[in-house]
């Protein structure tokens, strides 16, 4: 079976846009005078001002954002970052069952999840149009699909009714349909975010940043076993260790294989640990999401 190895990447969500500067953020949007935020909107800004004191994170200090709303049912939010004009980070919120806010995952870089100039160049790159302009002046039919940190893609209907799945990240063609994609989202284990509004996380307690590296200079997934449960647990202490630490996953029956080098973690009042991957820029996910679905190598 061929496999498709990919360095890539909680709730469903759904943005359709009509025309190019519908699926984009607007750069030049900025957050609300605090007086007139709704409540997801002053949440976004306590982690943003958390965030932005890490050095990593500096440019989202004098950053504007733009929210969008994501469904079904509109119980999650995408958060986009710009400075001067370009991005340089993003944030994926979901809507809790007691009516608070959880922190789904989020990144740094200039090619945050959903950008659509990284989409329009992949669309080239793959021969479906002829250049950068001809894409972006077509009234594409695309849809934001996000089940899960490993499930999370473009949606492209064409005008002959072909659909394809490109990732979230890089833009590249998956090998999948759409009854692939069906299947999958019911195999994945996700957790369902629960919160209580005086715990949401505000701080940071810990934080380490390694450097990058290629995943591929070592395989171990082909001959050691996979962390254990309990070694899992100590990540923090290996990553503090500086070991190069790899993050594997195979889905849609074994035709696609995620790696992902992990390069650090965040870790929230003292309980919450998010891994820092190295793909497109630096991407924060839940270690509690992705443990289930996948295996630890160093």
């Amino acid at each position: 079976m061929r496999k498709w190895i990919t360095i890539l990447y909680t709730g469903l969500f759904l943005i359709v846009a009509s025309t190019p500067a519908a699926s984009a953020a607007q750069p030049g949007s900025s957050p609300p005078p605090a007086a007139d935020r709704t409540e997801v909107q002053q949440q976004v800004q306590v982690w943003i001002d958390a965030l932005s004191k890490q050095p990593q994170f500096e440019s989202w200090k004098k950053a504007s954002w733009n929210i969008v709303s994501i469904g079904p049912g509109l119980h999650g939010w995408l958060v986009t970052l710009h400075q001067n004009n370009k991005p340089v980070g993003y944030m994926i919120v979901n809507a809790t069952e007691d009516g608070g806010f959880a922190l789904g995952e989020y990144g740094i870089g200039g090619h945050p999840a959903y950008d659509p100039d990284i989409l329009y160049q992949s669309l080239v790159r793959q021969g479906f149009f002829e250049s950068y302009a001809a894409a972006a002046s077509q009234k594409l039919k695309l849809e934001r699909n996000y089940i899960h940190p490993l499930q999370a893609v473009w949606k492209w209907v064409t005008p002959e009714g072909e659909t394809y799945f490109l990732d979230a990240w890089t833009a590249e063609m998956l090998p999948i349909d759409e009854k692939q994609w069906e299947q999958q989202t019911g195999k994945l284990s996700i957790p369902q975010p629960k919160s209580n509004k005086a715990a949401l996380i505000r701080t940071l307690s810990a934080a380490r940043t390694n450097m990058a590296f290629d995943p591929y200079e070592r395989m171990p997934w082909l001959t050691k076993p996979p962390l254990t449960k309990d070694q899992v647990k100590q990540l923090p202490s290996l990553l503090d260790r500086k070991s190069e630490v790899r993050y594997t996953a195979e889905l849609y029956n074994e035709n696609v294989l995620f790696v992902w080098p992990a390069i650090g973690y965040h870790l929230w009042n003292n309980e919450t640990l998010f891994v820092a991957f190295d793909q497109q820029g630096t991407r924060y996910v839940p270690l509690e999401t992705i443990a289930a679905d996948g295996s630890f190598y160093y």
